[in-house]
């Protein structure tokens, strides 16, 4: 009862503990209860052990299990209000994926063999701590027979829907559908007790047909206003006209008379001048100039 006895032993433990001389075993309860000591030096000693102790690998995420278990037991635990303050001091070391993971499965099932509506606070409350991911729902939905019938449980309820409201902080679409099942299950155990039957039938109702106006119908109208916005660039242009290559007007048809004296100027015929019917020239071929 004294604070310098609990102060000596807890540094005797602290150091051979830390220093790997000492295994931990199930009386590392009775560290974790220094946390909540009234004496601020011995609750920053118990602090920072635990802290110490995170560091060693798995060694916290192992003994949490049995913490709970012994701090939750009606006849030597604490009170109520003692074990949440301890526990969301330890389950913040909790950090890894894994572990919270095999850790929520281990809490659903303690449920089972849990013997008062006490202890069903107190593992409702650890779930409600603990950082939750995509996994850690489906690991609820498969241990939902353990935990369903003491839902009817304010508290535990309470600390359900605080799971509920953690899973929902940046869930992706497929997960949300997940959560929402889940919070149907536990409102209607919540107001009915568990009854499988029409879980399921509440489960199969539960899925919802896709919502209008998705991905796909934003990605069809972003084309649809694609094309209408570049149809002015695909305007088949006006056909162009030829121009005639020949000229309408014809030219003047030059004709050379055989006498070499004359001008050239005599030799230009105006348009009206020539002749429409042209009279072929006659040559002689060689054979003849040479008879």
């Amino acid at each position: 009862s004294s604070p310098s006895v609990r102060l000596s032993a807890g540094l005797v433990l602290n150091y051979l503990i830390l220093k790997d001389m000492v295994k931990v075993k199930g009386q590392i309860s009775e560290m974790a209860v220094l946390i909540i000591d009234p004496d601020q030096e011995v609750a920053g000693l118990a602090r920072n052990f635990f802290n110490m102790l995170s560091k060693k690998g798995n060694t916290v995420y192992n003994l949490v299990p049995d913490i709970i278990s012994r701090l939750s037991d009606p006849d030597c635990g604490v009170d109520e209000e003692a074990f949440q303050t301890i526990l969301r001091e330890l389950l913040s070391y909790i950090t890894k994926d894994k572990q919270t993971e095999s850790l929520v499965e281990k809490l659903c099932q303690r449920f089972r063999t849990a013997r008062s509506e006490r202890q069903w606070r107190d593992l409702a409350y650890c779930l409600s701590l603990l950082p939750f991911t995509d996994r850690c729902i489906r690991k609820m939905q498969e241990n939902f027979e353990c935990f369903g019938d003491k839902l009817t449980e304010e508290a535990v309820y309470q600390s359900f829907m605080t799971v509920v409201s953690k899973l929902r902080r940046g869930a992706k679409q497929d997960v949300k559908v997940m959560i929402d099942e889940f919070e149907q299950k536990i409102t209607i155990c919540h107001n009915k007790g568990l009854d499988m039957d029409e879980l399921e039938q509440t489960t199969m109702s539960a899925k919802k047909e896709p919502k209008a106006g998705g991905k796909k119908d934003q990605t069809a109208n972003r084309r649809h206003k694609s094309l209408t916005n570049d149809e002015s660039d695909y305007i088949t242009p006006k056909p162009r006209t030829r121009r005639n290559v020949r000229s309408a007007k014809k030219k003047a048809v030059v004709v050379f008379t055989s006498d070499e004296e004359e001008d050239e100027s005599e030799a230009e015929v105006d348009e009206d001048e020539t002749p429409k019917v042209t009279t072929p020239i006659l040559r002689s071929s060689r054979r003849t100039r040479a008879r």
